[in-house]
Parts: C-alpha cells; structure tokens; sequence
C-alpha cells in the first residue's frame, strides 16, 4: 500500500456532494467496518467531494497527493464513478485503508451508454430472489465501475415465482427509485405483440409506467421475442414515444433490430420504414437474432441514429456468443455439463468483442440472466468507461472492491485463468487442476470468503471443471479398457469394466457441489437447480441439473451393448475410415480442419439435451447455417459416396438446397436429395436426424482433392457430420 488513510474523515458541503459522501461511507463500512465521518472541512486525511458547474455532463476529475483525494464532477453520477476510483485501487486492512496507486484522473467516459440488464423476472436465475435492500447494493457495486444504465424488464407478462418477494411492478418502481438516487438512468425493455392495438399499448404504458419516479429510456425489441412485421414495428415505437412524452418529456425510444422468425424480409422493412427518418425515435439497438450484421446495418440506417449494442455476456451456447465465439470450439464434454447459463468468466473474449464493436456504437446495455457472468459485467462497465484499460488491471480492481483481505494479485490471475480451463479438451488441460488447487488453498486460508458469495461462485466454477476433466480422464480410460475386451468377444466383462463406479476423491468433489449451491442460494439466491432452489428450467443456470451429462461415450455405449451384445465392434469402427477416406465431426474435429466460414453461422449444440444417451458425442455439435464449405484432400480410389448427418429441419416448400463437388452439382432441388439411409439411421441416428448419401463420380475429383459447399438461401440446413467412403 503506498498511500495510507487513516482516521480519515469525508468533506462535502453542498447538497450533491453530501449525498455523494453519505454513499461513499456506507461504501467504506461494507469494506472496513466503520462510516468515515462527514464534515464541511478538515485539514486531516480526507476525501473530498466538490460539485462544479451543474450540467449534465458524466466528465469527472480525481485529484491526489499523498493522504487527500479531491473528487470533482458536474453531477452525481460522476462524484460516484469518482468514488469508484477510489474503492477500486482500496486495499483495506482494518481500520486503514491504502491505495496502491496515486489515482490522480480527469476521465470523461468513453462510451455514453454503460448499462446492464438486471430483470426481476422468472426467467432470471437469480435476481428473482432478491429483495430491494440486495438490488440497490449490485447496482451500486456497477455504478462503481461506470455504469450509467440500468434496464429492468417491464412487467407486461406479470410473471410470477415463488421467490419472488414482490411483484414486478413494486420492483420496477424500486428500481426506478433506485436510479433516481444514483443519478443514473433507466431503461425498460417492453416486449410488442401485433395482437395488441394501439389503444391497448397505450393503456398498459400508462397502466405500468406513469407512476415511476424516473423512466429515461424504452427499448422495444422488434424479436425475441415480438411478432410485428418491420413497419408496422416502427410505427408502433413512433406512437408509445408521443405518449410517453406526456408524463416523460425527455423519455427517448430506441427500438432493437431484432427479427421475428416469421418474416424473412423483415430487416429490409425495418430499414425503408426508418429511412422516413421518425424524429421519434432516438437509437436503434442491436442485439441477439438481429436482422442484419452490425456493419451492414450501420450501412443503412442514417447515421443521425446512434446504436447501441445488446451484447449477450451471460450464455455460453446456443447465443450470439457461445465460448470462443471466434472460432466456437468449445468442449463438447464442458458444453454438456456446465451448459448454457453456467458461472462464466470470460474477460478477454468479451475485450475481442467490446473492440470488433464499439466503433458502431454509443454504448451498450448486455442481456443477462443472473449473476453466472458477474465479472463478465463489471469488465465490460470497466471497458465501456475506458475502452484502453487494462484487462488485468480491470481484473484486479473487480478483486480489490469485491474480495477484502484475500491476496488480490493471486485471485486475478485465478480468475482470468478460468477462461484457459476452458480451452481444448478437459482431459489435455492440466490448468484446471492448477486452478482448482489454487482456488482450494485460497478458500481453507482465508475461511471468511466462505460467506462472499463472489468467491463461493467461483469455487464452486473451478469444482465444476475439475469434475468434468477427472470424469472424462476415468471414462476414456474404462472405454479403452472395454475396447480391448469388446474386440476379444468378451462383452460381458467390457461392460463390467464399464460399470466401475468413481472413486471416493471423486464422490467428494461432487458432494461439494451441492453443498455450494445450497451455500450460494442462501447468500445471493442463485438457483442451481429446479428441484431445491426453484429455478426456471435446467437450461437457465440449473448447472447441478447438466454437471452429470454424458462427457464420453461411456453410458451412451453401455446401454447400446446391454440391447445389443453385437454392437461394440459397430461402435469402435463407426467412424474409422482408410487412409484414401474421409471422416469429419463438428464435436470432434472442429473449425480450424475446415476453415472459417462465411457470414455469420450458428452452432445449435445438443449435448446438454442429451437426457437419455441416445446419441453418440460426435454428433452433438450441429452446424446451422445457409451456406458450409470444406477442402479435403487424398480421395484417389476412383468413386466415392459422400453421407451427411443432418439435424432435421423438415421444409416441403425448399427448392435449392444445394450440394456441390469442385463446383460439379449433386443434388440441387427439394431438401437434402440424395438417398436416405434408413439402416444407418436406426443403428446410430434418433428420430430428429437423418443420414444422406450422394454419389460422387471420380471424374468430380481434382487429383484427389474436393471442394465440398453446401448451400440453402431460405431455410439453411444443420449438419454434424461427414464421411467421404469408397464407393
């Protein structure tokens, strides 16, 4: 610590900056237990906090020497993301308090728009059980790092759980009481229906809305979910904007990009509609299922309209940014068992994306769904305030603020090291155990981070993927074993050998898990599962509910060989193929064998959903896209059979789906073509897949070598796998 504070009193004198200096002390006391005192003036140690010429602007400056610090802005928010300077270079020891760092500043905001979405909704897997005392404390813990937006769902539905202490509209207005206390704005997400008129919008408006101490933004998303055709959207925004205005006279409207399922041509109409240039409308939001990418959207909305983005920090698959997004690899055994709302740490990859995108844009509100992505929130808050700040350093300011008398540098690289758990297979990956070491250590040292839920949350991360990784390392090691006995006819012992049970290290380490949750429940009311802790489904944070999801092939095998004695030899050789022969799968194999490719395609992975063990792993990842293209090369045995495991969209009305060979057409006309294979179906495939085969003529061979693309403008086409086999 180079700076110490200590016996420090506060100083503030007008009416803001009392205010300011009452929320820095209740800020001090969380951390080191005792409230500063306020005074007009003080030549001791002191932080002060001045108001300068009153406006509206969030520019602030921090000035420091030695034990004083002098925080001045021309509002409140401002004196308060002063304060979070302050609290974020804080270490605190006791009574004293030092800085690590002089943090001497004057910053004005990179981004004007810094928000996140906290919903008191049942969908969310935590906030739903929060009382109001428990919602002030995390925004104000953002407002720490910057934020200046805070959108609450807008009641419409009147969703309803058992946890939930207060309806939706009692906490909208808390909410909204909340905001106008921290001077920070309130946007309130409000879902469009074509069944409502326009009388009827207008009435619910007034009905969930005019009572409001402050509502600052409404942010209607054209899809996901809504139904109404581009146009027709448009216009419907332009009127809620005229009639909020009468109680509201700032409100501003920014309507989201997003696009209904149902109307292929609805970006098109969402973009003629706003080239009339509503002067109702304020921004446009772009978000997850946006009708267009950003840049050709920005083509084409007039750039008097600001965007802003919508960035999904909070799901791992099946989202606009599942893990490594840039080349969406992740581990089908970690994508199965910690699924789509799992705790999710992943500053540097929301850094890549923060860049590819902020040159579009004002600002951005994220979608989330509890606190499973916690420091995701505050790296970007920390980003949108600073786009130049250090990743790390951002890291370690989350540790300092959050995490008092643990060793803040050996938590932030523990931290930033979940994201490397996460790359490749779990089996190849010795940092998971290096991070659940450490996160071990650190917990029977310092015990009284066993009541910081911030900490528990991720120990009860670093449990998950050291799970994962042993029980895949134990499986793979029974299923070579069986391999052995399967090819010597000795089935029956294949499948003892199959059976073992875990070890007691192992059974341990799972028991921990649910000990955790209970733990996290009780302290921020994170649901873990439906069954004790009430949430939504399994797919929404459930993680208990998917942590015992197949990881290998071991239940999926065992059931097969119980039915059919016969079947294990079929299973080893499944996807082996000779050396002039191709076999390519999206789990197993990944992007980096075919390449990048084009537009912006999606990956609908189905190990999570894989209740039963029906299917095999290498077919849970599932390419969904119009367009695929491959190169393969050493097909030099003359005619060849190409067979593609498609997931099952069934759409009579195609006319072009697609498939060539170095350009030479195979099929081109109703859906898939080819020939079904119906035994190959029943032996590997459930209803919801199908197996194609075409036929490819070696004189559509290049020397070997074959350019495979796939092609559907309407629908598009799911596939998991390939083979290239003699014919």
């Amino acid at each position: 610590m180079k700076y110490i504070f200590d016996n420090f009193k506060i100083v503030a004198s007008d009416e803001i900056s009392l205010r300011a200096a009452e929320m820095f002390a209740e800020e001090i006391e969380i951390r080191a237990g005792f409230k500063p005192e306020i005074c007009s003036e003080y030549n001791g140690s002191y932080v002060a906090f001045r108001i300068e010429d009153a406006s509206d602007s969030e520019e602030y400056r921090v000035e420091h020497n030695g034990d004083k610090v002098v925080i001045t802005a021309h509002r409140l928010r401002g004196l308060l993301f002063g304060c979070g300077e302050f609290i974020r270079k804080a270490v605190f020891d006791g009574r004293k308090i030092g800085l690590v760092k002089n943090i001497s500043v004057t910053r004005t905001p990179s981004l004007k728009i810094r928000g996140h979405q906290l919903s008191y909704t049942d969908m969310n897997n935590t906030v739903d059980a929060w009382d109001k005392e428990q919602y002030e404390r995390y925004i104000r813990d953002l407002v720490l790092f910057g934020m200046n937006t805070v959108e609450a769902d807008s009641g419409v539905r009147e969703e309803t759980n058992e946890l939930m202490k207060f309806s939706q509209k009692e906490m909208l207005v808390a909410t909204s009481e909340i905001c106008l206390k921290c001077d920070i704005d309130l946007s309130v997400w409000h879902e469009l229906w074509s069944k409502d008129s326009d009388e009827e919008t207008v009435e619910k408006m007034h009905r969930l809305y005019d009572d409001l101490p402050k509502l600052d933004i409404l942010f209607p998303p054209g899809g996901d979910p809504g139904d109404m055709q581009g146009e027709a959207f448009v216009q419907r925004c332009v009127l809620m904007k005229r009639e909020m205005q009468k109680v509201f006279p700032n409100i501003q409207m920014w309507p989201s990009a997003q696009a209904p399922h149902e109307y292929p041509d609805w970006g098109e109409r969402f973009v003629k509609e706003m080239t009339k240039c509503p002067e109702e409308i304020d921004g446009v939001i772009y978000g997850p299922n946006h009708a267009m990418p950003l840049d050709e959207l920005r083509r084409k909305i007039d750039s008097r309209y600001p965007f802003r983005l919508y960035p999904d920090i909070g799901h791992n698959v099946r989202c606009e940014t599942p893990v490594h997004f840039d080349r969406d690899d992740w581990h089908y055994s970690l994508a199965a068992t910690l699924s789509r709302e799992a705790v999710n740490p992943r500053p540097s990859e929301y850094r890549l994306y923060h860049r590819q995108t902020r040159q579009y844009v004002d600002g951005s509100v994220t979608y989330s769904e509890g606190v499973n992505d916690d420091l995701n929130k505050f790296i970007w808050s920390a980003m949108d305030l600073d786009c130049e700040s250090d990743l790390r350093e951002n890291v370690l300011d989350y540790c300092r603020a959050f995490f008092i008398g643990a060793d803040a540098e050996k938590l932030a690289d523990m931290l930033i090291a979940f994201e490397h758990s996460w790359e490749g297979d779990p089996v190849e990956n010795v940092n998971i155990q290096t991070n659940f070491d450490a996160f071990t250590k650190m917990a029977n040292e310092n015990p009284d981070l066993m009541q910081n839920w911030r900490f528990v949350l991720h120990l009860f991360r670093a449990y998950c993927d050291k799970i994962v990784r042993d029980r895949r390392i134990f499986e793979l090691g029974l299923i070579d074993e069986a391999k052995t006995l399967v090819y010597l006819g000795e089935t029956k012992k294949a499948l003892e050998i199959l059976k073992t049970d875990f070890s007691e290290e192992y059974k341990e380490n799972r028991k921990k898990l649910d000990e955790f949750a209970e733990l996290l429940f009780n302290l921020i009311g994170i649901q873990l599962d439906v069954e004790h802790y009430h949430g939504m489904k399994w797919e929404r944070g459930c993680t208990l509910m998917t942590i015992d999801n197949p990881v290998t092939d071991r239940r999926y095998l065992i059931n097969k060989l119980e039915e059919n004695p016969d079947f294990g030899v079929k299973y080893f050789e499944r996807n082996n193929v000779a050396h002039d022969e191709y076999y390519f799968s999206f789990a197993e194999h990944g992007f980096e064998v075919c390449g990048k490719q084009k537009g912006e395609y999606y990956m609908n992975f189905r190990g999570d959903m894989n209740f039963d063990e029906e299917l095999p792993m290498c077919i849970t990842k599932v390419f969904d896209h119009f367009n695929f293209d491959c190169r393969v090369s050493g097909l030099t045995a003359g005619d060849y059979k190409l067979r593609i495991t498609y997931k099952n969209n069934r759409n009579d009305e195609i006319e072009h789906h697609k498939v060539t060979i170095n350009g030479n057409v195979i099929h081109d006309g109703a859906q898939y073509g080819g020939v079904k294979d119906e035994e190959f179906e029943k032996l590997w495939l459930t209803d919801d897949f199908s197996s194609i085969v075409y036929d490819i003529p070696a004189e559509y061979l290049e020397n070997g070598c074959a350019t495979l693309e796939i092609t559907e403008p309407i629908d598009g086409f799911m596939i998991s796998e390939f083979w290239f086999v003699k014919a």
